[in-house]
């Protein structure tokens, strides 16, 4: 038996994704098969999840316009995540 919380649904970059509230953003976008999150706004290189603690901050995001780590920001019901162009 397990405690399964039922998966909610948010977006990023207008797809729809599938996660278990109160995880990782960060998880549930890599679960997805999504590993970029951003890119470099000084050289354009790819950005995305990496230390996972939240002291690289290599997975900034917008959620609901605010930027946010992607590795610490809980998944709720229906936010929108969008990429941050990092400078």
């Amino acid at each position: 038996m397990g405690n399964k919380m039922p998966p909610v649904t948010f977006t990023f970059l207008n797809s729809t994704i599938e996660g278990v509230e109160g995880e990782p953003v960060a998880a549930a976008l890599r679960r997805a098969g999504i590993t970029e999150l951003g890119r470099s706004g000084v050289d354009g290189t790819s950005r995305g999840a990496f230390c996972f603690m939240g002291s690289c901050q290599e997975c900034r995001v917008r959620i609901d316009g605010t930027v946010a780590y992607a590795c610490k920001a809980p998944v709720l019901p229906n936010m929108t995540v969008t990429p941050y162009v990092q400078s």
